[in-house]
This record gives C-alpha cells, structure tokens and sequence, in this order.
C-alpha cells in the first residue's frame, strides 16, 4: 500500500488544493480516488496523511470528501457542528429513519429510550447476557473437531443467533431469519439496479420479509409482560417525555441492531481466535483465567473475573476495527487543522485509525494486551473511538463487550476440555485487516485445532 501512495503521488494533477486544503493526488477520471480506497481504507488515509497532512480531500464516485484525522475529527463526532441526517437520504432503504441518520431531540428521545437494554446492567436484568452465553457455549462446544474450518463463519452465524435470540424468536425460526436477513444485507451494495435475482431485488424482499416478521414479533411481545430479552426491555423502555417506542422506531431500530450488532461482533470474534492462534503464551494465560473461573460472565460483577479477556477484546478492537471511518455533514463553517472549511461539507473521520496514533498507544504495531491490564479508569472516549464517539456512539457496545469476552471463556474452556489449541491452518499466511465493508479477516483465513502440549 505504501508503493501504493507513492505511486499516486507521481501521476499529473490539474488541482492541488480545493479552498486552501490539499487535495490528495492521484484521483482518477469518474472514480477518483475509490480504487485506492477499497480494502485497506486506514492504511491508504494513514499513508495520506503522512505525505499531505491531517486534513485533505479525497474524490469518489459520490463526490468531494474531505478526511479530518487526529483529535480535531474526533471533535466532529461530538455533532455540535455536523450532521449525520445525510444518511437518511443515501440509505433510505438499508438505514431508514434509525438512530443512525437523526440528530438532536428526536435522536436523544429515541436514545434515552433504548440505551437502558444495552447498559451492562440492562444486558443483565433483561436476561441477554444470560442468553448470549448460553449460544456461545452451544456454538463452541460445536466446532469441527478435526480439520481446517473458517472461524468467521462460525462466529458470524452465533452472532446473528445472539441478536435473534435476544430478540425472542424462537430456534426453529433462526435459518428463515437469517437466509432473509443476508437478502437484505445486500442493501449496502452501491449497485441500485433493480432486476430479478439482483441485490437490490434480494435486499428490497428480505426487508418485507424482516419488517413483516419484525412487526408480528412486536405485536406478540406486547402480549406477554413477563418476557425476557432486549425486545421486551425495550418495549417496557420510556424517552425522556415518558413516551414509549413505536412500532415503527423499533422495526427500523431493531434492523440496524442486527446489521451493526452482528457483523461487528462477529470481525472481533474472528479476529481473536485468529490472534490465539498465532500466539500460545497469550493462549495461555487466556486458559489459565478461563478454568479457574466458574463459567462464562453474565453480570458486571462477573466479568471482572476475566480481566485478561477484556483486554484481549480491547486490544483486537484497536488493532481489527470492524468500522473503518464514518462521516458527518458541516452545518456551519468551522475551523480544522487551522484551515476554514465550509458549512455542508461532508467530512470522513477515520475512527479506525485512532488505535494506530502512537499519541495514544506506544508502539501501535505490537499487539500488546498489557496495555489494558491494572487500568483505574475506564477507557477513554477516544480509546473506544472504533465504536463511534459523541452521541452516536455505538449502541451495542457493551453488547459487543460481554459477548467477545464470553466467547473468548468459552472458546478458552471448551479447547482446554478437549486437550487442543487453535492454530493457523498449514501454510496459511498471517491474515491483513481489510474493510468489504467490515473488517473481518480474509474469508479463506482458516484454523485448526491442534493436540495441546
């Protein structure tokens, strides 16, 4: 990538600044600078800046947008002077009227109701986090016992399990639920033809499917006060007037729950078996903490138990972000690295590569997990910045927090049991982070598990 950048920065341009910022070379005709873009974004915006500085446009098949990395982009997601209701017209279908496209009263009402399920707290009263384990545990204990196998796919089809579960739909349901669901992932593909069989056609029918299903579930949820899960707790949930959610906010809410929810997840998942593999002293202190403890973490209380498992999840969450960059509209002229950038704006912030800034983590290139170990303080806004920052800071967090530390227990337990250990398959090459869409690892990436020494 990095002869990559080198080479864009030798080919002829017409422009070279855009309002006094430095436009990035090396834009080619109708598709600009999305070739270079596509697969490694943070090593592509990283070796960017190294040659231009922080703040620089780029141009893709949409348009002109202008990348803002270091803290002032952070700032951004603070929404005091953007915007992120852009998205609803981009993605009317795929993101709708979500938590995800609204700002200001309506998000924070719509928040305020429904971040209660998703605390640590929530998680545990409302009986996910209960339910989250007992998946892990089923979805572990069935890992091929021989032979190479693809640890994403597994982790992906628990994931997507977890969210259904915690949903209330029942078992029998779940491979109708996720065959529609895949349908209607197809949505994020930019292509918009609308043809039999093509994505679009596929996404437009898994939505019906999905938002049909999703309203009955609703409607049956009201009927049973004593319930468990997220659906319920959120039901029960009031905003900040008192008002309750609508049918509509939680069919469009819930969609985006299972879309963020589970492909997220699923990357971190992936990506610290991966490391386990690659890594036997870090395998074995993760099995060492995980049979001495009495099963996988339900509570708040119980997850301090399994320190080195959160800092696994922490340290595979910076250097694997899942979510590459995200972006926010100006809605005032405002000021970045020192130069005036102009109201309506659209601006990409590379949340992904904060954990690679050696301003906040020495040595960005090491995976160290001991760099979480014996903390005081929680970590810092921009230490989470993979999950977003400012008022749409990703819902399911702790969501994903509880659930990559019980897998990692789980997955640590149920090798042990069987007297193996993960490994990279035969001549499998260490896999690279790359984002189509998520950052999961390669999908021919696979493991096996080997006999324990």
């Amino acid at each position: 990538m990095q002869a990559l950048t080198n080479l864009l920065f030798q080919l002829p341009q017409k422009e070279t600044h855009r309002d006094g910022i430095p436009i990035l070379p090396g834009g080619l005709p109708l598709v600009g600078h999305a070739p270079f873009n596509i697969g490694s974004p943070l090593t592509f915006l990283r070796n960017a800046a190294s040659k231009v500085g922080p703040l620089f446009w780029t141009k893709n098949m949409g348009g002109w947008s202008l990348v803002c990395m270091g803290e002032p982009g952070f700032e951004l997601l603070k929404n005091r002077v953007t915007s992120s209701e852009f998205i609803r017209e981009q993605a009317p279908d795929f993101i709708g009227d979500s938590l995800l496209s609204r700002d200001g009263v309506p998000h924070r009402n719509l928040r305020s109701a429904m971040s209660g399920a998703f605390t640590p707290r929530g998680l545990t009263s409302s009986g996910a986090a209960a339910i989250s384990a007992e998946v892990i545990e089923a979805s572990v204990a069935s890992l091929p016992q021989q032979g190479p196998f693809s640890l994403l796919a597994e982790t992906q089809k628990l994931a997507l399990d977890i969210i259904f579960r915690i949903m209330g739909i029942d078992r029998s349901e779940l491979d109708a639920w996720n065959r529609n669901y895949r349908d209607f992932v197809m949505g994020a593909l930019p292509v918009r033809i609308d043809l039999p069989f093509s994505p679009a056609r596929r996404a437009s029918r898994g939505r019906r499917w999905l938002d049909a299903r999703l309203a009955s579930l609703i409607s049956a949820a009201r009927g049973k006060p004593d319930m468990k899960g997220t659906l319920a707790a959120l039901l029960a949930a009031r905003d900040e007037e008192g008002n309750a959610l609508g049918d509509a906010d939680l069919i469009q809410n819930l969609r985006l729950l299972a879309l963020a929810g589970h492909e997220t997840s699923a990357s971190v998942m992936a990506w610290l078996g991966i490391v386990l593999a690659q890594r036997p002293d870090l395998w074995e202190k993760l099995r060492d903490e995980a049979m001495v403890a009495p099963g996988l973490p339900r509570s708040p209380e119980e997850l301090k138990r399994h320190p080195f498992a959160e800092a696994l999840f922490r340290e595979v969450l910076r250097m694997y972000p899942p979510i590459a960059f995200t972006a926010r509209e100006a809605t005032e002229d405002l000021v970045l690295h020192g130069r005036r950038v102009r109201r309506g704006t659209m601006i990409t912030v590379p949340i992904g590569a904060y954990g690679y800034d050696p301003a906040f983590f020495p040595e960005p290139e090491n995976f160290d997990p001991s760099r979480w170990m014996g903390r005081r303080v929680p970590p810092s806004a921009i230490e989470t910045a993979a999950f977003g920052g400012g008022p749409h800071f990703c819902l399911g967090y702790h969501l994903a927090w509880v659930e990559v530390v019980q897998f990692a227990t789980a997955f640590a337990r149920e090798l042990t049991r069987r007297g193996v250990r993960p490994q990279l398959a035969p001549g499998a090459a260490p896999p690279k982070l790359r984002h189509l869409p998520f950052g999961q690892p390669p999908k021919k990436t696979r493991l096996e598990l080997v006999r324990a020494t």
